[in-house]
């Protein structure tokens, strides 16, 4: 097989196909948001939602009137704002909320006038019962109950326990919510809905309403076979089979290794519903118009297990949307003891499904470097009145978006994010994944993060990398054979391959024949220890590609100890200490040096994405110590597209009067040239 050079994400046409088990098309996507987004607006809160909260202030019901008044829109508008945010529906019902949703019809009349686009906001996951039960009385049997029976709360503290969550296997409250998204796009003329609260409660607070217990019972039916449900359970009759249950001495917050294959059934079967939903909710709004677009509220990655906790599987559902939000903190900057805080996993996230990532920015500009050089768009610009600092960097990117407009990664290096490992043993499989990353980005390897799906498509890359994979199934260990074997290189890190999807061990490593040295857990407690594989890092020749194997990434001193549910926050996102053997490894395994080097301190961020049909590419560099200071001159080799010369380089930057043009100089097989000092951020624009 011709091996060739990755460009970017899955083109959408050919995605479904490589999609293991969906045989439905992608939904059509809004052509608007190919010119990227730069979304802003008012408050997403109705009037009637701010009283109920309590604690507003006297002019509150002011407030609410001017975050939706022709000053702001039109100010917003001047201030190169293309997307107007604005409420919608937060869940108390249509009869109780139908003078905030008509104030959202003018509002949105208001802004098209404008000539901007309207964000709608709807509430995914909130009945506010109080009122919601009065207008309909079927609603009790559409909310989410515990074990007990008890309605499950969706929570913000301490005081909003009149927030119920809805059952999303309830056909009747989905064609509820199907009421409010027709009016979205009939009445309001939305072009884009976000929809929040886009999760499910951690255990023990999972819904066990017939609806659940049934469709569970039916999902295991329908995805099985009688033999394989024996294969799985020992019997193959699961009419009897229930959600788990806890009690005070099986907390959930603390099993680390997750083997009962019910239990990882059931998170399975909550991650697909809550997919399906989704994607019965975009269906519905693009069979109505297909240009509106969709979003939700899932957070990216944060290092919490989502699929455990919160019944998300990123990469089922944001193949039915645009865009996503994460409201996490972590903002871009390099802290004393060494950690560099980034949202990149975050970014690569959406790059990796074609959506645009939404996140809140500080007014420092390195986080709206951050967002350029990654999301390569605005996203959310901040709410009225927007900082100075924004301004500028709104602008910059409006009078360059053809540097930003149709590019594409270049990452010859993918990083798989198994669901099973990480799933079923976060601790290991999601710590290992974090540092691999935290080392790709220090040492300025382009890299792209892919999921299980797309082991399908390694022909696109030249390395693989598989942080702790444990959970690989036949058919996917296949296909990394296929990869090594017709020129592809392979880095395995500690158990990657040692057991199957379902977490059970495997007699013969999954990986022998490709790797060397690597040792088999014999025993429980081999399985469930913190402790690092012990071995030699081996290299080898495997048919046309090569193949690494490294016993592990350790934690750069004390680990850090685990919260509950053994979320892997960033006081984990630090360097490994053999981080330069392990870059060095995926650099071996390349077997050809990579698009470019860059010089200069390991806080010096680079993102490289290209414009194929110009015959152009893209060096983003950010300088995430920008607070401290500029990064100092920085030599950076090109050696990409392969065989193309590079004619010309020009750089741009937010902190210059506009392009400046680089002296090209001819290197081994390469060209070269200098970055001047950079304050936070810049683009160097290579011409092939």
């Amino acid at each position: 097989m011709k091996r060739r050079e990755f460009l970017g994400s899955v083109p959408a046409a050919s995605l479904a196909a490589q999609v293991a088990g969906q045989s439905r098309a992608l939904l059509p996507r809004a052509s608007w948001l190919a010119d990227g987004l730069i979304d802003d607006g008012g408050s997403h809160e109705p009037y009637l939602f701010v009283v109920r909260r309590g604690g507003q202030r006297f002019d509150a019901r002011l407030t609410y009137e001017r975050a939706q008044s022709e000053e702001v829109i039109r100010r917003l508008r001047e201030q190169g704002v293309e997307v107007f945010h604005t409420h919608l529906y937060k869940g108390f019902g249509m009869a109780a909320e139908k003078p905030e949703m008509e104030d959202a019809v003018r509002t949105a009349a208001l802004a098209h006038r404008y000539g901007l686009k309207v964000d709608s906001y709807i509430q995914w996951n909130g009945m506010m019962y109080e009122t919601f039960f009065a207008e309909e009385a079927r609603a009790k049997d559409w909310i989410q109950r515990d074990g007990l029976g008890q309605p499950i709360l969706l929570t913000y503290g301490f005081q909003q326990s009149y927030r119920y969550r809805p059952c999303f296997k309830n056909q009747e409250y989905l064609d509820y919510l199907k009421k409010i998204v027709r009016y979205a796009v009939e009445q309001v003329r939305t072009d884009f809905i976000h929809f929040d609260n886009f999760d499910l409660n951690p255990e023990p607070d999972s819904c066990h309403c017939r609806w659940c217990v049934q469709g569970f019972r039916a999902y295991l039916r329908t995805k099985y076979t009688p033999a394989q449900r024996k294969e799985r359970f020992g019997f193959d009759n699961v009419d009897y089979v229930n959600p788990p249950q806890w009690n005070f001495q099986n907390p959930p917050a603390k099993m680390q290794i997750i083997f009962d294959p019910a239990i990882q059934e059931w998170i399975d079967f909550r991650c697909q519903f809550m997919s399906d939903a989704l994607r019965q909710m975009a269906e519905y709004a693009k069979s109505l118009n297909p240009e509106v677009a969709i979003e939700v509220n899932p957070h990216g990655i944060t290092g919490g297990n989502r699929a455990w906790e919160a019944g998300l599987d990123h990469a089922r559902f944001l193949k039915h949307t645009e865009a996503f939000w994460t409201e996490e903190g972590n903002m871009p900057g390099l802290l004393p003891e060494g950690r560099l805080i980034s949202k990149i996993r975050s970014y690569k996230l959406a790059r990796a499904f074609h959506n645009i990532l939404l996140t809140y920015i500080s007014a420092h500009p390195l986080d709206m470097a951050e967002c350029l050089a990654f999301n390569q768009t605005i996203g959310y610009a901040g709410n009225d009145p927007l900082r100075p600092e924004m301004l500028r960097y709104i602008s910059f990117y409006r009078q360059n978006r053809g540097l930003f407009l149709g590019t594409e990664d270049v990452a010859p290096v993918a990083l798989l994010r198994s669901y099973a490992s990480i799933t079923y043993n976060h601790a290991r499989a999601q710590l290992t994944a974090i540092l691999a990353e935290q080392s790709l980005i220090q040492a300025r390897v382009p890299f792209a993060l892919i999921f299980d799906e797309h082991l399908a498509e390694l022909a696109k890359y030249r390395v693989l990398v598989l942080p702790d994979s444990e959970c690989l199934s036949d058919a996917q260990l296949a296909a990394i054979r296929r990869f090594v074997d017709q020129g592809g290189g392979l880095v395995a890190i500690g158990q990657a391959g040692l057991y199957d999807q379902w977490r059970r061990l495997r007699v013969q490593p999954g990986l022998a024949g490709l790797v060397e040295g690597q040792p088999v857990a014999r025993d429980y407690e081999e399985r469930v220890s913190h402790r690092e594989i012990s071995g030699t890092p081996t290299r080898r020749e495997v048919g046309q590609g090569r193949a690494a194997w490294l016993p592990a990434l350790p934690f750069d001193g004390p680990l850090p100890p685990f919260p509950p549910y053994f979320d892997i926050h960033n006081q984990f996102w630090k360097k490994p200490r053999n981080w330069r053997e392990f870059a060095a490894e995926v650099r071996w395994a390349a077997r050809r040096p990579l698009p470019f080097e860059v010089s200069g301190p390991e806080h010096l961020v680079a993102n490289l994405v290209a414009q194929p049909r110009e015959r152009r590419a893209l060096l983003h560099l950010v300088n995430y110590d920008a607070r401290n200071g500029p990064a100092p001159p920085a030599e950076v080799t090109w050696r990409w597209p392969p065989g193309a010369a590079a004619k010309s380089v020009r750089l741009y930057s937010p902190d210059a009067s506009g392009p400046r043009a680089l002296d090209l100089r001819p290197a081994a097989g390469a060209a070269a040239f200098t970055v001047p000092e950079l304050p936070v951020y810049a683009i160097a624009a290579v011409e092939w």
